[in-house]
């Protein structure tokens, strides 16, 4: 081979390499979800086949080699700088700790270093950011994305199901099936392809500043939703500025107005058109957010309306629901869940960290596990239920829950016990506990009871069942005055209402059967205001059900300036099938 073949052939080489890396290094200016997180293991003990390694996998969705150079990897809130990365067309990268790379070596074959990882065990965001800080894919994974409990303990993998939905979250991830407990490096073990129909709901609004109006939405909307065809107004009108995608998770919209929402006015948000998700699937859409200028929250002006503390299945599925009885609009960022403690919670948490603009008469419910939830009960407005993971767990028997403002400034405060349930029920697992009345005080134990059966004994985000409805002139009524104690959400007991002109007032109330023998006494010498209200459910005063007849309902009440008042009303207790 002579000299100047020597040097075509050299050249040919040189620029055929050159146009290799240039490719690669070119293919480095992604767009969103083109190299998304496929795999992570966050606890690799007890292991199963796998060294007892925490590893993230990156995967490349295109048809083509990419380099990765200086890409970031936050971790929670721990910024790490990547590795300039290379990954094949369709291929993986595995990311690691530097001092297991020995271990790991033999499981991967394209593995990458850090100097640490440290993957919360329980779930934290993950967030994969290109060489100009652009999120490229963002998860924020729980402990429970794995649906078998078991393997929840370590050593099993979570894999993404279809790389097509690459942000759906929960929905589109589950435990590793491989042998080993994983599959680092390759394809994933429940790779599959899902459907999806459910289009982008609002879920929740919120003044970020008193320009703009934050939009929560059910899913992840499309990276190209601000070029869509959806229409974006408000009504009474003020004029929109612009629109911009909210990151990591891009499922919010900001919306930015020229003038601020003027006080003490509710305006409708609407949005009209087509709606795309992350996976491309266009959805037409006519939706109406109310929103508004928010007040800070006083005293009653929340009340705690409906908890769950005994989930059903021994899930770590608590809920509380919030009733706004003011007159004005409270954004619950503004408020905090406390546990424990009597005058001060011992522990407390922002109800909704993001935001959400509870109106008057409105109904928020915070969950634990927001899925759970909606499996386990009727939940009639499912944008009325939020994520609160971080909410404190509730005590099954006996309890103190507190709504507060930031301040720790108090808003309502219950303390339950399990004796505040129904007492005919088997048991109070799965059944929540419902407020009567707004206007009532909280700590009244007459004014808590157990959801009905056919309610599916929780009412989450809307009317309780067991909602109050006596109102009365009178001084002394009974309402209704037959009644059926079967827990079935109609007419399940009876109430006794008293009223009186003045203050400090005695009162006595007992229940006697048509042979005027005494069955139960429902008060005792109780002081009270100018109006004061029991409940009896048909039990006597062993708890025990009363047989089914005709009673005799008797109040005594006396004051300093009065003499005793005797005052009877007959009433009637079926037994309904």
């Amino acid at each position: 081979m002579n000299v100047k073949t020597l040097k075509t052939l050299f050249v040919m080489l040189f620029f055929f390499g050159t146009t290799q890396v240039t490719k690669c290094q070119t293919s480095s200016d992604l767009e969103r979800y083109d190299i998304i997180i496929s795999e992570l293991m966050a606890k690799p003990a007890p292991t199963i086949g796998l060294p007892a390694v925490e590893y993230i996998e990156l995967h490349n969705r295109l048809p083509h080699p990419v380099l990765l150079q200086n890409w970031k990897l936050n971790v929670g809130n721990t910024v790490k700088k990547l590795p300039n990365i290379t990954l094949d067309s369709c291929g993986y990268a595995v990311i690691i700790a530097q001092k297991f790379k020995e271990d790991f070596a033999p499981f991967c074959e394209r593995l990458y270093t850090l100097s640490s990882l440290a993957i919360t065990d329980g779930g934290q965001s993950l967030t994969l950011y290109n060489q100009h800080d652009a999120v490229i894919h963002h998860i924020q994974f729980k402990k429970e994305w794995h649906s078998e409990i078991i393997k929840q303990e370590g050593g099993w993998s979570l894999e993404m199901v279809d790389e097509n939905w690459p942000c759906a979250g929960k929905w589109n991830w589950d435990s590793s099936t491989d042998p080993l407990g994983g599959t680092p490096g390759r394809a994933n073990s429940i790779r599959n392809t899902l459907y999806d129909n459910d289009s982008p709901t609002i879920m929740g609004v919120t003044m970020t500043d008193s320009l703009t109006l934050r939009v929560h939405f059910s899913k992840t909307l499309s990276n190209d939703v601000l070029e869509q065809e959806a229409q974006l107004q408000t009504s009474p009108y003020l004029e929109i500025l612009r629109i911009q995608e909210v990151p990591p998770s891009f499922s919010s919209l900001d919306v930015r107005f020229k003038n601020s929402p003027q006080p003490n006015v509710t305006y409708q948000l609407i949005v009209d058109g087509n709606l795309s998700d992350c996976g491309g699937n266009p959805y037409p859409v006519h939706q109406v957010a109310s929103f508004g200028s928010t007040s800070p929250p006083s005293h009653n002006d929340l009340v705690i309306n409906e908890i769950l503390t005994n989930p059903s299945d021994n899930q770590n599925a608590d809920y509380l629901e919030i009733y706004n009885r003011s007159s004005h609009i409270i954004d619950l960022k503004d408020v905090k869940v406390g546990y424990g403690g009597d005058t001060l919670p011992q522990k407390a948490v922002v109800a909704v960290s993001k935001g959400f603009q509870l109106h008057p008469q409105e109904y928020a419910v915070l969950c634990k596990e927001r899925e759970i939830t909606l499996q386990q009960f009727i939940c009639k407005e499912e944008n009325r239920l939020i994520d609160c993971d971080s909410m404190p767990d509730f005590a099954i028997s006996e309890g103190t829950i507190h709504l507060t403002d930031k301040s720790l400034r108090p808003i309502d405060r219950l303390s339950y016990t399990e004796e505040m349930h129904y007492d005919k029920l088997l048991t109070t697992k799965g059944v929540s506990l419902e407020r009567l009345y707004a206007d009532h005080p909280t700590q009244d134990e007459n004014n808590w009871r157990s959801a009905a059966e056919s309610a599916g004994y929780g009412t989450p985000g809307y009317q309780n069942s067991q909602s109050g409805n006596a109102e009365s002139e009178e001084e002394f009524t009974v309402m209704p005055d037959v009644f059926s104690p079967n827990n079935d959400g109609f007419e399940d007991y009876t109430e006794v209402l008293c009223k009186f002109m003045e203050e400090d007032n005695r009162l006595s109330i007992s229940i006697f059967n048509n042979r005027g023998h005494p069955v139960k006494q429902l008060a005792n010498n109780v002081l009270c205001g100018t109006e004061a209200f029991f409940r009896w459910e048909g039990n006597d005063d062993n708890g025990s059900p009363a047989p089914a007849g005709m009673y005799v309902v008797q109040m005594e009440s006396w004051n300093l300036r009065t003499q005793k008042t005797v005052r009877k009303r007959k009433v009637v207790s079926i037994y309904r099938q």
